[in-house]
């Protein structure tokens, strides 16, 4: 029996590590419709996505404060200052009940998920090392060219990217499509695409990969989607769908980890369909998530504790 302060923050993080669970429960629950918000503006499945995959580590961050400036209300009892949240026995924490063991798993299985992605992203950092010294230096700072026939245009880097074109597809393109094919570069840079993707990424490792892999690839389809969209400003529509077939004709390269792919075969039809047919995100849905987010926040706070004594019902304390 472990008592005081390390028995209160022992506590403060077993109901996090409960609360962590009910929200991937609610993620396992509303990724079809993530999955499937293919008839909604890009925009908009960009937005909901990233906060679908924010929601658990907001509420998460949002329990351990209120916690840490919860309030006694009386013995052994303790509320978070909003009212959203209270606990009991927080100065007792029993090492071999159930609570102690659910905080072991948890925190085992987040250090192995965030290993694991610490370990990917320092093999791709490796890999782009590589890439960079085998690449050809141009007049623009920026642009890089490898020295392969292979068909590659992609962006690489968070704040400061550099765009990376084959001699491959400059040899298989007109000047006309090459220009385009920066221009949708230029527009992943601008729109910080790769750090976007990757805090996507850093947010659902800890989700199984048969949830977290389509809900990847959602995101990518709409922030490429959204790059054509940039670059339809200054160019024709069609002509941008005319390079994407071209492009997919050449075998492309995709689906390179951390970095913007120009096109994927299998999102073609989408792309060039929302290229020729653009949809028109909704202000209105834009500025309902915040609030969206806000009732689901205070709705799973609110049920931590209910959740917490549902367990003690059938695993003893």
């Amino acid at each position: 029996m472990i008592t005081g302060s390390w028995a209160f923050a022992l506590n403060l993080l077993s109901m996090a590590a409960l609360l962590g669970l009910a929200c991937v429960v609610l993620q396992l629950l509303t990724a079809p419709l993530i999955q499937q918000a293919g008839t909604r503006a890009p925009l908009e499945q960009k937005w909901l996505i990233l906060s679908w995959a924010v929601l658990p580590w907001m509420l998460t961050l949002l329990l351990v404060i209120l916690g840490g400036l919860s309030s006694s209300v009386d013995n052994n009892t303790v509320q978070g200052a909003p009212g959203l949240i209270h606990w009991h026995h927080t100065e007792e924490f029993a090492v071999t009940a159930w609570h102690s063991w659910f905080l072991s798993a948890v925190g085992l299985w987040l250090t192995f998920r965030m290993g694991r992605f610490a370990y990917n992203q320092w093999r791709i950092h490796q890999r782009l090392q590589l890439l960079r010294e085998q690449a050809l230096a141009t007049p623009d700072s920026t642009i890089r060219i490898l020295p392969t026939r292979n068909v590659v245009a992609m962006t690489v880097g968070y704040f400061q990217a550099d765009i990376y074109l084959s001699q491959g597809l400059l040899d298989q393109t007109t000047p006309h499509q090459q220009a385009i094919i920066l221009a949708h570069e230029h527009a992943h840079v601008r729109q910080f695409d790769n750090l976007s993707r990757w805090l996507l990424m850093l947010l659902t490792c800890p989700l199984p990969a048969i949830l977290r892999t389509p809900v990847l690839d959602r995101f990518t389809l709409a922030t490429e989607q959204l790059a054509d969209s940039r670059v339809t400003r200054d160019t024709d529509a069609a002509d941008i769908a005319e390079t994407l077939v071209n492009i997919a004709r050449l075998c492309h390269q995709t689906d390179r980890a951390n970095q913007a792919a120009f096109v994927a075969a299998e999102q073609l039809r989408e792309r060039v369909s929302e290229l020729l047919t653009p949809s028109r995100p909704s202000a209105l849905k834009l500025s309902l998530l915040p609030l969206a987010m806000l009732f689901t926040g205070a709705a799973v706070l609110s049920a931590v504790d209910a959740l917490h004594h549902f367990f003690d019902i059938f695993l003893a304390h």
